[in-house]
């Protein structure tokens, strides 16, 4: 057999990206904020409806799903519920909000026994095969928002007869080193990483930080950032043969 019809045809697969939903944020406990509780869990129920309405075969959501560690229990419940009953798979990772202190959410909750739902916890980083997908998605667990935490820091190679995907949570440096920033994502690691494509979190605007080939996207929060501005996620098509087709996709 020639080499030619050794080669394997990868799926189009659809992916949703979505990021920074900050659960509970400015409640912890009692009546008082309970506007900004019910806000954000309602922000958070029309970004999965919408995403579901959208067919993916994927969605990623690279952290910060909780504002805080100190989420309240029920919250936590009710955004495993939720994200539970989605027709699809889920890839996530904590962000620097949600992160894994010795007693952070996903420590003390298990998101990864929900049927669709794989959290990707490891400190070294690892590799999530979604094999009916010709998909593999890599990720690693922050444990500590800080200066020697680097996101993309020990990426695995790419897997040629895959899509490549990952999942990290930092602040974009351009070129340069970042100095003292904490969990930085470097232009250098994107251009060097050889991925199809990187699902970044922690910078609430859109933004797109794609290079040599491998396209990287913040997705925006999705929440508006201004009165007159509107909640972002993302929808990206992958061919095989052709660059990803990222559509920005709102909330409203």
């Amino acid at each position: 057999m020639s080499e030619k019809n050794k080669m394997t045809t990868k799926p189009t697969v659809r992916v949703a990206h979505a990021s920074d939903i900050h659960l509970d944020t400015d409640y912890y406990g009692g009546e008082i904020n309970i506007a900004s509780r019910d806000y954000c869990r309602r922000i958070f129920a029309t970004l999965l409806e919408r995403i579901a309405a959208d067919g993916p075969d994927l969605f990623l959501l690279p952290g910060d799903l909780f504002d805080s560690n100190r989420a309240s229990p029920e919250t936590i419940a009710w955004a495993m519920e939720r994200l539970a009953a989605l027709p699809f798979p889920v890839a996530m990772i904590p962000g620097n909000h949600d992160c894994l202190e010795p007693d952070g959410i996903f420590r003390r909750h298990d998101f990864s026994r929900l049927p669709n739902v794989d959290m990707l916890l490891s400190a070294e980083g690892e590799n999530r095969d979604f094999a009916a997908l010709g998909v593999t998605v890599w990720g690693k667990g922050m444990e500590d928002h800080s200066p020697e935490y680097i996101p993309l820091e020990g990426l695995a190679a790419p897997q040629p007869e895959r899509w490549n995907l990952a999942l990290a949570h930092g602040i974009y440096v351009g070129q340069e080193n970042g100095g003292f920033r904490s969990s930085r994502v470097a232009a250098g690691q994107i251009e060097a990483s050889g991925y199809d494509y990187i699902a970044l979190g922690h910078h609430h605007a859109l933004m797109d930080v794609s290079g040599n080939g491998t396209t990287a996207f913040y997705s925006g929060a999705p929440f508006p950032l201004s009165s007159d501005d509107r909640g972002t996620y993302l929808l990206i098509e992958l061919r095989e043969g052709e660059k990803p087709e990222v559509t920005i996709r709102t909330t409203d």
